[in-house]
């Protein structure tokens, strides 16, 4: 007989469980992103404070075809695949074709609300706000580069304003055609705090404007009391950095220039390239009034060019991907020369000068945190973004009154120094000597006569001639011969009529009959053959 083997009454049960185990692994491994769900809801009451919405935003960047907000794009929209935005800050790249953002809100308050929802961002020249409520009906709210006071000077923000019965739930679609990536927060504000916001720029942009009103007044004044090209270039920075910041921040620059334009529509680019060059005219200046030759280095005015690259990032995808390396060889040189040409500054001599150079650095810094951000590798937070806009009218101040108080120390120093050297000398004995070796001896018919000889014979130093004769003749030493010799040579030309006018030249002490003929028209105005033919004539 056939035995029949019994049937374990568990084994079933053991067959499920591993049925059960192996989906709810596979249901680990499923990309749960891309089931379809309503966005995170935000909860607002009457009394709420400013609510940053960036955590709970979705976003649709790939394949999005739906521009403009219409109640059959909204209807697309809902049965598409959306993106969680995770952090404090919107990171979205930008769409040619514009990109749309979605979030939720719900009012548990039992009155009516209202919020403005505002963009901290001011390069957003096309913003849609679209929504169905809850009876059906399509509502769209829309937002460009609004001016507003100081007869138009400054754009708003872009923003909207929400109102939500109480108790009521909806979702609301944000479309955004931009210039630059999605890179800023997005916030619900009430009235207060958007009233708020409002004053808070106006503030700052007054601030600017009076520190630069006071930068210009205070460097053309220094500029006609000194004559120091120093304090024209360092008022073209400052007003180069005050531009690139109100564009940047103020008003959009392609609202001004109606043309569609990459560089136009990302101006910071181009005036980042002015503001580039015209921070190397004030090393220039700079290094000029210290003494130094490193403005005049080739390389020094090559770096100042490198600027040019800036426009070429937002015109040529070639340069967008190369831009780190535009970015490390401008801030490197800027950096560079600024310390050789500062390299005084940090001997720490007097207070004022380590406070000149600090101000600078710390502008330095913050010049580096603000355009990294620009160029999309450092993230956005309020001190890369905002840092160089509240510390730039100290920059504009301090700079401008500290320069003159340096330059002024210095200028005393120099002339200090220079009396010092006749400090022991009696100069009045001295250039009497110097006239009587002049006058009697006759020392300039010497041709290969040197400073040096002359100082030797009066028993002083070279520097100390040097003085005397910049002093008290107003002029250099070489002049100084040089009119000695074009009067020896007019008395050989009219009691000599008969020598030629070389060997006259060479007998006045000239080295050369070109040298001669440079002098004496210098002085006299007139070539020596005129001069001897006018001489006869009126003798």
């Amino acid at each position: 007989m056939t035995r029949t083997r019994a049937k374990d009454p568990n084994s079933n049960s053991c067959y499920y469980k591993k049925i059960l185990i192996l989906f709810f692994l596979s249901s680990l491994a499923f990309p749960i992103d891309l089931l379809a769900k309503a966005p995170e809801v935000v909860e607002i009451f009457a009394k709420s404070s400013v609510e940053n919405l960036s955590p709970k935003i979705e976003y649709r960047y790939l394949g999005s075809r739906f521009q403009h907000c219409k109640p059959e794009t909204l209807k697309s929209l809902d049965e598409m695949e959306w993106h969680h935005n995770s952090g404090d800050v919107v990171r979205v790249p930008r769409s040619p074709l514009g990109n749309w953002l979605r979030f939720r809100i719900v009012n548990l308050s039992k009155e009516p609300i209202v919020r403005t929802l505002s963009l901290y961002w001011l390069n957003v020249p096309e913003a849609e706000l679209c929504s169905i409520d809850t009876q059906g009906r399509f509502e769209a709210f829309y937002s460009n580069n609004e001016t507003t006071t100081l007869l138009g000077s400054r754009s708003l923000l872009p923003h909207f304003t929400i109102q939500l019965p109480p108790q009521q739930e909806r979702t609301y679609y944000l479309f955004i055609k931009t210039n630059e990536n999605i890179n800023y927060p997005i916030s619900l504000l009430s009235e207060e705090d958007y009233t708020t916001q409002i004053q808070v720029r106006s503030v700052v942009f007054s601030a600017i404007s009076f520190a630069l009103l006071l930068s210009l007044i205070a460097n053309i004044y220094f500029y006609f009391r000194t004559k120091k090209l120093l304090f024209v270039a360092l008022l073209a920075h400052l007003l180069s950095v005050g531009v690139t910041l109100y564009f940047l921040h103020g008003r959009e620059f392609s609202s001004i220039v109606k043309y569609d334009n990459s560089i136009f529509r990302h101006s910071y680019f181009l005036f980042l390239g002015i503001t580039h060059f015209s921070f190397f005219l004030y090393l220039a200046s700079w290094s000029s009034e210290e003494s130094s030759t490193i403005h005049k280095s080739p390389i020094f005015w090559i770096s100042s060019l490198l600027g040019l690259f800036y426009p070429l990032i937002v015109s040529f995808d070639f340069w967008y991907e190369h831009r780190i390396w535009i970015l490390i060889a401008n801030y490197g040189f800027m950096i560079y020369f600024f310390g050789k040409s500062h390299a005084s500054l940090f001997v720490m001599k007097a207070y004022d000068e380590l406070c000149y150079v600090g101000v600078w650095t710390i502008f330095l810094l913050f010049s580096v945190f603000k355009t990294t951000f620009q160029f999309e590798f450092y993230p956005y937070n309020w001190l890369s973004v905002y840092g160089i806009i509240f510390y730039f009218p100290l920059l504009a101040i301090v700079t401008s009154l500290l320069a003159r108080e340096i330059t002024n120390r210095w200028a005393i120093e120099r002339n200090s120094l220079k009396r010092s050297h006749l400090a022991s000398l009696d100069v009045r004995a001295c250039v009497e000597t110097l006239l009587r070796l002049l006058k009697r001896e006759k020392i300039y018919l010497k041709k290969s006569l040197k400073e040096e000889d002359v100082a030797k014979e009066m028993g002083i130093t070279v520097h100390q001639l040097s003085e005397i004769i910049n002093t008290e003749f107003k002029t250099s030493f070489p002049s100084l011969l040089n009119q000695y010799r074009v009067e020896e040579a007019k008395f050989l030309l009219i009691e000599n009529p008969n020598e030629s006018t070389a060997r006259i030249g060479e007998n006045a002490g000239f080295s050369s009959r070109s040298a001669f003929y440079l002098e004496f028209k210098k002085v006299t105005g007139s070539n020596p053959n005129s001069f001897r033919k006018a001489s006869s004539i009126r003798s």
